[in-house]
Parts: structure tokens; sequence; C-alpha cells
């Protein structure tokens, strides 16, 4: 139970209400054990949003490329080391790439961080590296071809794996409370490169 003041100024209670992993039609997600670690997001302090990838003087300069973080535990259940290279893989992307269709291909991986603090069965990804935009790419324009930065492309970014509503079939998982996307109900599997 909740008690909020209300604009009356009189404490009003609520009860507080968990959904659980539902999709669009409000039933609950189904899983087959083939992806067994959860997937959450964050940003990193200096880098509040997608974008600061070009703040070269914080973001690039801190930590060039993101990592993906998991508890010591778990890591050594799955026989992962520190520093190793993993590739990270969901049911709607198994094979952990992203097809750019103009001749590249991004790998969905990047260095296992052991780090103590998360919880079993959990892997955290920041959210703001990996771009395949945002000027990591050639881009022609009026026929002059600005060159990419390479170093907005390093590390991954954790929405190419994200899980996709079946209802919908096209979009991401919705939290049935905020409204947003789901970033806290992905399933996924490491897999050694």
């Amino acid at each position: 139970m909740v008690y909020v003041l209300n604009r009356g100024g009189r404490f009003a209670l609520f009860e507080a209400v968990y959904y659980g992993q539902i999709d669009a039609a409000g039933q609950p997600l189904t899983r087959d054990g083939r992806y067994p670690l959860v997937l959450i997001t964050y940003k990193e302090a200096f880098a509040g949003h997608s974008r600061t990838i070009s703040d070269y003087w914080s973001n690039i300069a801190l930590q060039p490329e993101n990592r993906i973080l998991i508890s010591g535990r778990y890591a050594d259940a799955l026989g992962l080391a520190n520093g190793q290279r993993v590739r990270l893989v969901s049911a709607p992307n198994p094979d952990g790439k992203l097809d750019l269709g103009n001749g590249r291909v991004l790998d969905i991986e990047g260095l296992l961080e052991v780090r103590e603090g998360i919880r079993p069965g959990v892997v955290a990804v920041s959210w703001h590296y990996g771009h395949w935009a945002y000027g990591s790419d050639d881009v022609t324009v009026d026929g002059v071809t600005v060159r990419g930065d390479p170093r907005r492309v390093t590390g991954l970014c954790p929405n190419l794996v994200m899980a996709v509503d079946p209802i919908l079939g096209d979009v991401s998982l919705t939290d049935p409370v905020g409204g947003s996307s789901s970033f806290f109900d992905t399933q996924v599997r490491l897999v050694p490169t």
C-alpha cells in the first residue's frame, strides 16, 4: 500500500500493482530457457543519452567502449572470464548481428566485465555505444563525402537484441505501468567469440 498526498492536502491510499512480463494483449510472456540471462540497460553517468558518443572529452576518453557486465559467480558458472569477448544473442536476434544493407554488418559483441553488485542471472549493458549512424559511417551529402569516425561505432548497442512484442511483431515490449519500452524483459545468452 502506498500513501500519497493529494491536492486537497489529504493522504490517499493506493495499492501497488505488479503486472510481470506481458505482451501487448496483456498475456504473460513464455520463456523456453534457450536464453537464460536477463538483459538490463543503463546509462553511464558521463553519457546521459545516445548522442554523447560525439563528446570525445568524456565519453570516448573515459571509456572508449562499453562492456557486458556480469556477476563473478554467474561468470564462473558459465565458464566465462573477465575481459573475454562475447556475443550477445536473443530470440529476436539469434545471430547477434545487424546487417546494415550497405555491405556493413555489426557484431553485437563486447568485452565481458565481471562486476560484483550485478545480480546473478542478469547482464547489464550501457546503452549509448555501438552506433551505426551518428557520424560513425561515411555519408555523402551533395556529392561531398563526410568521413565517418570509427570511434563512434565501438562497443555494442543492446537495442539490437531487445525483445520484440509477439503480438505486434515489429516493436519492442512495452512496460505496462510506465508506458515506455521495456528495458528489463529481454532474455539473452552470451556466446564466446
